[in-house]
């Protein structure tokens, strides 16, 4: 996947923070202890998407499972990635 950095206002207003001067951040909850979460680094728009349990702190194998909770992680992280896509933040 490909990312493409938006002006400050726009990364600021889909929720990115970026408290350090080399990265954007975004994290959105999907379940109670399930988020996605996307890092997008500033001087190459190279980045990492990761769906975490956050009990655990290890990835959630959405995409493995197939149970209710994993049903719905998927459609969310689907929403969100959507989302950043008609935005124009991701780009492939």
């Amino acid at each position: 996947m490909k990312f493409n950095i938006l002006e400050e206002d726009k990364m600021r207003e889909l929720g990115f923070t970026d408290y350090t001067n080399i990265s954007w951040y975004l994290s959105k909850r999907i379940r109670k202890n399930i988020t996605f979460n996307l890092l997008i680094f500033k001087d190459s728009s190279e980045g990492d998407i990761d769906v975490l349990d956050e009990l655990s702190l290890q990835p959630y194998p959405y995409e493995t499972m197939q149970n209710e909770t994993s049903s719905i992680v998927k459609e969310g992280v689907g929403e969100i990635i959507d989302k950043l896509k008609k935005a124009g933040v991701i780009v492939g």
